[in-house]
């Protein structure tokens, strides 16, 4: 990079040294002026002659104001410092006593008046030689020090295009740097995530091993005294009381079913292998199969939907928004006493979401235990008897947001709890899609 800042720099500065000289040259109207104070004598001469053979529309004191005009610039500012230079400020100054004869004489220029044009033709003669050899040096001058610039500019030329040729290569040593820098750190991002991956495994089995040794203990022990007690008495007991011991066996494989699934699901949103799949979807078809499936499994005809159309389209992933709806119907049903009702609303807010709430009359959760209620393997200290491991609303807030979506929780400790889905409508899809594709 220093180099690059250099090489930069040095080939700035001599660009503008070079632009700077084209502009600082005087020499180059010089030539200009002295032929101008050459073809202003010429003029001056030829007018007094033509004055006396009797011209009268001829102005010599024009040609002489001109003429003074054109000496006055010569002996100005650097114009006079560069002829001093060349050696010609005597005959500058001789140049303009010359002037001040002609002008003495010039008012006698008449007709016929041949006395005065021969005295001024014998000032302005010397004076023309004088400018003749002015401008010939001038010419002189010129030549040698445009050769001298165009040298010098050539060679800050080269230097520029080798001070580029400097850029050129320090910036591709720059590039091919920066490459290699963003080829380490994405190779140190991949190491980092992939440590924290096998972290985060790490942290999930360890977890998951504490956890199935504790959930695990119980329903295996019912299910292994359920087995002793059958092959002890099993010829001896009858229909009814086999029937209990084998679904109270049953229930202890669904518990131990559902602490694989969850664990399952946890470890695949870990990885990020669960991706959604948008699509239009009928929340309101959809929901009404979930509650039909939870009070299948429950034996249970408890569930209301109230919805507000017939038909309420949400942009989702259907299999991911059932797993919630399981989830939250199941925890309803299970938390909240078997008279008690649990209502399902289905909407549209005012900004296009679709809103879904389940409601249950259940026992409800402290104010003090609601913002961990969504932490992983978090349980209210008011239903350590009921089954359950912790997961199941971890996962469903993880499926929500998944899809753009969220899930929030309103409750009263006695009075009962409100889970609320809120998913993008069609109205709002666009939107979703967009930030997908921008990210």
């Amino acid at each position: 990079m220093l180099a690059f800042a250099v090489f930069l720099t040095f080939a700035l500065t001599r660009l503008f040294q070079v632009e700077q000289e084209m502009r600082s040259n005087v020499s180059e109207n010089m030539l200009w002026v002295v032929t101008q104070a050459q073809v202003a004598s010429h003029r001056l001469d030829e007018a007094v002659h033509r004055r006396v053979l009797g011209d009268s529309d001829v102005q010599p004191t024009l040609r002489f104001d001109v003429l003074v005009s054109r000496l006055t610039l010569l002996d100005e500012g650097p114009q006079r410092r560069y002829m001093e230079a060349l050696g010609f400020g005597g005959e500058l100054s001789m140049a303009f006593q010359r002037l001040e004869a002609i002008e003495a004489r010039l008012g006698d220029v008449e007709p016929g008046a041949t006395d005065a044009a021969d005295d001024i033709h014998a000032e302005s003669e010397p004076l023309l030689r004088e400018l003749n050899r002015i401008a010939n040096a001038v010419m002189v001058e010129e030549w040698e020090s445009t050769g001298a610039r165009l040298d010098k500019h050539r060679d800050s030329l080269v230097q520029a295009i080798a001070s580029v040729m400097g850029i050129t290569l320090s910036g591709c040593l720059l590039a091919i740097l920066l490459l290699a820098s963003l080829r380490d750190r994405l190779e140190t991002q991949r190491l980092e995530r992939s440590l924290e991956q096998e972290k985060q495994a790490s942290d999930f089995y360890r977890s998951f091993a504490a956890m199935v040794s504790h959930q695990f203990r119980t329903p295996l022990a019912i299910i292994d005294s359920g087995l002793q007690r059958l092959l002890r008495r099993g010829e001896t007991m009858t229909q009814e009381q086999r029937h209990t011991r084998y679904q109270r066996m049953r229930e202890a494989i669904a518990q131990m079913t559902r602490l694989l699934e969850s664990s399952l699901a946890t470890a695949r949103l870990d990885g990020g292998k669960v991706e959604a799949r948008p699509e239009a979807c009928d929340l309101v078809a959809l929901t009404k199969v979930a509650c039909h499936l939870q009070e299948e499994a429950s034996a249970q005809r408890r569930i209301e939907v109230h919805a507000s159309a017939p038909s309420i389209l949400a942009w989702c992933d259907r299999s991911l928004v059932e797993q919630v709806l399981a989830n939250l119907l199941s925890n309803a049903i299970k938390y909240s006493p078997p008279d008690t009702e649990i209502t399902v609303g289905l909407d549209v807010d005012g900004q296009g979401r679709v809103v879904c709430s389940v409601a249950d009359r259940g026992m409800g959760i402290p104010a003090d235990e609601l913002p961990r209620l969504f932490e992983r393997y978090f349980r209210s200290r008011h239903v350590t008897n009921t089954s359950g491991i912790g997961l199941g609303l971890n996962i469903a807030r993880h499926l929500s947001r998944l899809q753009h979506g969220d899930l929030e929780v309103r409750s009263q400790h006695g009075e009962g709890t409100t889970f609320t889905l809120t998913l993008p409508g069609m109205r709002g899809r666009h939107e979703h899609v967009d930030h997908q594709a921008t990210n």
